[in-house]
């Protein structure tokens, strides 16, 4: 490996990995418990959930909240039409009955439509959803052709024919109302089921022997029930106002029946002889219940949905950042100097999860990151393209790309650099390309937004590009799909497009951990040549030593969000330095017979868990009090030569073999 006249170093704390990093700066949380203290945060969320629960109490025990008998009137024909007063909160009817007392009797006609609507809704829909599902083929494009056509049809048409073969009334009504809305059900079931059925987790439970009717009941369902809450609520607005509109129409509730629809009809022909007073209680609650039930609906939504997208990088809002006090490296393709970055967590302080990280990586040179899961390798290189993942803050350092300052670019002017000056390739391939556009169209996009090319032009750029990176048949592969590519054509694929427009700096994010070992092989000997071809400066972040055995020219060692040791490559797997370093030396595989694989105890801890001295402490041998107590600093042995122990120059030692008691 050669060793260009770039450096790679660290200063100070850091922490996180490839794991999001609000998960590991906050204390151990249960999925539920963060669902509802989402959903109890969000305001909007709470006054629907307020008004809702005032419904039900209307709905359950009416008398509690009205003042009167809704369907007694004035026998003297006094109280007539009258506006709100001391006697009638909310006045009158033409007949003199309260208005008040009659909307909160009319709480329950409203819930009594989602009951018996949505209770047929989901009795027929979910069993027809996971059947045709879970059975698919031709039975599941049957039921879904006979579901499509009745999703089709109006849904006040439905409860009208129900209404004609029955008898005009509120219970009725819904009957159709709720075979309308089955099929929004079916729908959701289904694809929710359509995608459960593929997990490995289903696959084992058939290896197991279990029946179809258990896997459905115990792997499906649950799986359901998320979206399911968020359809419920969604869809019960919709049947509210779909039965008032029927009763308005005078099909649905009685005409003497204290219904929202129904006090809306005979305001309608009464607002212009006694004014519109008589439309706005019943037509202010309709309204207020909708939208309280959509609004409910759409925190309950957001509120799971987080967790269930925990994958996807939200980008943080930019924040001001404490410039750093040491100088970048001249010349360097990427320079990244005292990068700290905060997370907050429950109780509101925050957490540090990188601090005072430093690195440079020179045109044409190869810079390997190196440590366990969780050591803060991909958040380093996420917080330097400005995607720190929100709710994180950069708080202090610089960044600087190819000499010019990037640390606070805004995320527009940062869409200007990612893709043409800064390419990445991610871990799984396939997950990174979108299954429903074809992988010319996606190697195109890049092109047709950062140059000057037509789509003509564009098209024969990504034909070249594909067969730069050995794909075989490059003009028949461009019009086809993801799905169609094995995992190590994909990822040529992910790599001619972050190779589009010919960035001078690309990042690759564990490009080889999916793959199989010959394949790994190919993707690293193709890069090398890009590399040398084109003169590219490559991040390469793995846990793999060997990967960067094979490739690096620099390293930098993580350990607990720190940088441990850096150097030459040469020099960090001939003659480590750190403890750390030489323990996954230590326990890589090699061809010498051993009975048994030598394995670093315990785990990498998290920012919460940190001990007070060096973090390695707890599971290095050679930790002495000094250790445990005190954090060493970050020393520079020479250029581009760095180390954080207290004992490194005593560990050099070859008749050194212990440093303290434990």
């Amino acid at each position: 490996m050669t060793a260009p006249t770039g450096t790679t170093d660290n200063d100070s704390p850091a922490t996180s990995g490839s794991e999001t990093a609000a998960d590991i700066a906050a204390p151990p949380d249960s999925p539920r418990s963060r669902v509802w203290r989402r959903l109890f945060g969000n305001p909007l969320a709470l006054l629907s959930m307020i008004w809702v629960f005032l419904l039900v109490v209307a709905w359950i025990w009416p008398e509690v909240l009205a003042t009167r008998d809704p369907l007694k009137g004035d026998p003297a024909l006094q109280d007539l039409n009258l506006t709100p007063s001391r006697e009638y909160w909310l006045g009158t009817d033409g007949l003199g009955r309260d208005y008040y007392s009659r909307v909160i009797f009319g709480a329950g006609f409203a819930f009594q439509s989602i009951a018996i609507a949505l209770s047929i809704a989901i009795g027929i829909g979910v069993p027809v959803g996971l059947f045709s599902g879970w059975k698919g083929g031709r039975v599941d494009r049957v039921i879904m052709w006979c579901n499509d056509v009745l999703f089709s049809l109006p849904i006040v048409l439905l409860a009208f024919a129900v209404i004609m073969i029955l008898e005009p009334s509120l219970v009725n009504a819904m009957i159709g109302v709720g075979i309308a809305m089955s099929t929004r059900f079916a729908r959701l079931t289904r694809a929710v089921t359509l995608a459960e059925k593929e997990e490995l987790y289903v696959d084992a439970a058939r290896i197991t022997g279990l029946s179809s009717s258990t896997i459905l009941r115990r792997y499906i369902v649950p799986n359901l029930l998320p979206p399911l809450v968020v359809q419920f609520a969604l869809i019960s607005g919709a049947i509210i106002l779909i039965g008032a509109t029927l009763s308005f129409l005078g099909v649905g509730a009685n005409l003497d029946d204290p219904d929202w629809g129904v006090m809306l009809s005979r305001s309608r022909t009464e607002f212009r002889r006694v004014g519109i007073w008589q439309i706005i209680p019943p037509g202010g609650a309709l309204v207020f219940t909708i939208l309280a039930f959509n609004l409910l609906g759409d925190a309950i939504r957001d509120s799971i949905g987080r967790d269930r997208s925990s994958n996807a990088l939200t980008v943080s809002k930019r924040s001001s950042v404490k410039p750093s006090d040491r100088a970048h490296r001249e010349g360097a393709a990427l320079s990244v100097r005292t990068m700290d970055v905060e997370f907050p967590t429950q109780d509101g302080k925050p957490v540090q999860i990188l601090s005072g990280v430093s690195l440079a990586v020179q045109p044409g040179e190869t810079l390997g990151i190196v440590g366990e899961s969780g050591s803060g390798k991909s958040m380093t290189a996420l917080s330097a393209l400005g995607l720190t993942p929100a709710p994180g803050q950069m708080t202090r350092g610089s960044v600087q790309l190819d000499g010019r300052d990037v640390t606070s670019l805004s995320e527009k002017e940062w869409q200007k650099i990612r893709g043409k000056d800064i390419g990445v390739i991610f871990q799984e391939p396939i997950a990174v390309l979108n299954p429903a556009i074809k992988v010319g169209r996606q190697i195109m996009e890049p092109l047709l937004l950062h140059t000057d090319m037509n789509k003509k032009q564009a098209r024969e750029r990504a034909i070249e590009l594909l067969a730069e990176v050995k794909v075989p048949d490059p003009a028949r592969r461009m019009d086809q799909y993801p799905h169609e590519f094995s995992g190590g054509m994909a990822q040529r694929v992910g790599i001619a497009m972050a190779l589009a427009c010919e960035p001078k700096l690309l990042i690759a994010d564990e490009p080889t951990t999916a793959l199989d070992v010959t394949v790994q092989g190919q993707i690293l000997d193709l890069l090398m040549e890009i590399q040398e071809q084109r003169g590219t400066s490559i991040v390469i972040i793995t846990h793999d030593l060997g990967v960067i055995a094979e490739v690096a020219d620099r390293v930098i060692v993580m350990y607990a969000g720190q940088g441990v040791e850096g150097g030459l490559a040469d020099d960090i797997f001939d003659r480590p330095k750190h403890p750390y370093t030489k323990a996954l030396l230590e326990s890589m595989p090699s061809g010498q017979h051993t009975d048994r694989l030598t394995v670093i105890p315990g785990m990498v801890p998290a920012p919460s868990d940190w001990p007070n001295g060096c973090r390695f402490a707890p599971r290095c041998q050679h930790a002495t009090d000094l250790c445990r107590n005190e954090v060493p600093e970050l020393e520079v042995i020479e250029a581009g030569v760095t180390i954080r122990c207290h004992h490194w120059q005593e560990l050099q030692s070859p008749a050194t073999e212990e440093v303290g008691t434990a």
